[in-house]
């Protein structure tokens, strides 16, 4: 019986499931991200568990969700410069500006 009827697929093949590499497949494989069996200095992987990879990578991690939703500019309450809302540092840098001229002698 052939490994791809017992549901077990080559690196080969698993890397044209996925749509990567070999070598990116068998890094997966190094690195635990995706299960893998070694038979005879081969590595085989399950059907399913490569499918279920293939499921999972196509998902948006809830952190990017979570970017993608929040505001454009994270940093405008915060940084008062270019009218984000903040003008008091931009008014304080006017302001210092004023004093430095003023502290000047002439």
């Amino acid at each position: 019986m052939s490994e791809q009827a017992s549901g077990r697929l080559t690196v080969a093949e698993t890397a044209s499931l996925l749509q990567r590499s070999t070598e990116q497949v068998r890094r997966y494989l190094r690195e635990g991200a995706l299960p893998g069996r070694r038979i005879g200095g081969q590595w085989f992987i399950d059907r399913n568990d490569a499918e279920a990879f293939l499921i999972q990578g196509r998902e948006v991690p809830e952190f990017l969700r979570r970017l993608a939703a929040s505001d454009l500019d994270p940093l405008a309450d915060v940084i008062g410069i270019g009218g984000s809302g903040g003008g008091a540092i931009a008014r304080g840098t006017i302001g210092y500006y004023r004093a430095l001229a003023r502290a000047r002698p002439s």
